[in-house]
């Protein structure tokens, strides 16, 4: 069967325009989905774990330990798909009491802080009840916000945290009518013992631009469509070589036009003048490329954006690996230490000692003359001892208490540096000066000899510095 040339160009050109037409909305749909979404799963995964590393870690076991003492002695939990009923308002009220707390209103306000920086929609701290039950304990929503003890089932995806709590919560993204589109996440806050605490969760909205990317795609699809009937209404109508020459020409120039450098110079410099539909093609042409570019160049800059803000949350993390007062390693930064050094003990290579230091009276000294001073006794004594450990690694675990982990030759001579730290504490303490200049402090010591883990030197050198500490108040005159 024999077809006309017509016939033959309307059918070819039909083909290449749907299939060129679903192609580019099935890849830019999804490209688009896909960067989209795993841009938004790092963001939200960042301020996470983030969040996780500066928030006040005793205040939130505090906060905690306070929650589940008051679940434990509900009869049922209420779940928050009951919010505004009578025995949601009845089971909320049971936990009313803790949002007056130090703690709850402190780390709100933290959370609070960490939102405005960010720009992000929502983040809370959670924990688990050991079982299956996911409870708020602080949310820093300023609307709407989940009050402490508001309970959740936990999702068939997340049972996993049961027996890996510190697996966390890989970012995911969720669709619900109360809600919308949101990307969430959620790092494991760690207390002193590294066991997990808590959760550090991050929400952040992808409603807006979900709605962007469906109006581009509607407007991708209503365009290539509207390409497709006018090429077709121009091949039906125009098949001869006045009118095959610019479809030609165009076809050229759409070949070599590349979206991401923009490349739309040759397609502006087209002249078809045939006043027919092959010129409304080449305009609405001309007009989606340029369309397109806009749109890829909008897109540039969010991604921009979001690099900012990554970096932002990059420097935040480095921040929560130096104490802010003293300026020594942070309780973060000896955790992470303390993991290096158990893989050394695996691996047989380790070889270092763990020196213990507590500040002595730094109550008493906070309350008579008040913190500002004792932040000053604190200072004075972490000086001392970075001047006898300045080779060694300092950190400020806790109010008063310091960690120095010491290795090669300074494990060889740490009894001589423990003495020489106590002369210097001891003339600092019989010096003539204000009670936050005079101070004191414990200090004891432990080498790494065959133990099992990095918490059994740091047992041991915690034992020995409190038996320091013991003889030292035997010693106090009456």
């Amino acid at each position: 069967m024999k077809y006309s040339l017509r016939t033959k160009t309307v059918i070819l050109i039909i083909l290449i325009a749907v299939v060129i037409g679903i192609t580019g909305i099935a890849v830019s749909s999804r490209f688009i989905s896909q960067l989209i979404d795993r841009t938004y799963e790092d963001k939200a995964n960042d301020i996470a774990h983030t969040m996780a590393a500066i928030i006040d870690a005793e205040r939130v076991k505090k906060l905690r330990d306070e929650v589940m003492t008051v679940f434990d002695n509900t009869k049922e939990p209420v779940f928050s798909d009951d919010w505004g009923s009578p025995e949601f308002d009845a089971y909320i009220a049971q936990f009313a009491s803790l949002e007056e707390t130090e703690e709850f209103q402190s780390l709100r306000s933290q959370l609070r802080k960490i939102q405005d920086v960010n720009d992000v929609d929502c983040l809370y701290v959670s924990c688990i009840d050991g079982k299956d039950i996911f409870l708020y304990l602080v949310d820093g929503a300023y609307e709407d916000a989940c009050p402490p003890g508001c309970a959740d089932p936990l999702y068939e995806e997340n049972r996993e945290l049961l027996v890996r709590p510190e697996r966390g919560f890989p970012p995911y993204i969720t669709n619900t009518e109360p809600y919308g589109w949101l990307v969430t996440a959620g790092a494991p806050i760690y207390d002193k013992e590294g066991g997990v605490l808590g959760y550090a969760m991050a929400d952040i909205s992808m409603d807006t631009v979900r709605a962007e990317q469906k109006h581009f795609i509607t407007m991708l699809t209503a365009g290539l469509a509207g390409l497709t009937i006018l090429i077709c209404l121009a091949a039906i109508l125009l098949v001869n070589r006045l009118l095959i020459r610019p479809i030609n020409r165009l076809s050229s120039a759409a070949k070599h036009y590349d979206a991401r450098v923009g490349n739309s110079s040759e397609i502006d410099n087209l002249t078809i003048r045939t006043q027919d539909e092959i010129q409304s093609l080449y305009s609405s042409f001309k007009q989606m490329t340029h369309d397109i570019e806009g749109y890829i160049d909008n897109l540039m800059k969010t991604t921009n954006e979001l690099s900012q803000t990554r970096l932002k949350a990059n420097q935040m993390d480095e921040l929560a690996h130096r104490d802010a007062l003293t300026g020594v390693g942070s309780k973060l930064a000896y955790d992470q230490e303390a993991e290096k050094l158990t893989k050394d003990i695996a691996q047989g290579g380790a070889k270092f000692g763990i020196v213990m230091i507590d500040l002595n009276n730094l109550k008493t000294l906070n309350d008579s003359y008040g913190h500002e001073k004792g932040n000053e006794a604190i200072k004075k004594v972490c000086a001392m001892i970075c001047e006898v450990f300045d080779e060694s690694s300092v950190y400020r675990i806790g109010g008063d208490e310091f960690v120095v982990i010491i290795r090669g030759d300074d494990c060889r001579r740490v009894g001589q540096m423990v003495e020489q730290f106590r002369d210097i504490a001891g003339e600092a303490s019989t010096a003539d000066g204000e009670p936050w200049e005079t101070v004191n402090a414990a200090i004891g010591y432990a080498l790494y000899k065959g133990d099992d883990t990095v918490n059994d030197v740091f047992r041991r050198a915690d034992y020995s510095m409190y038996e320091c500490k013991k003889l030292m108040k035997e010693r106090r005159p009456a």
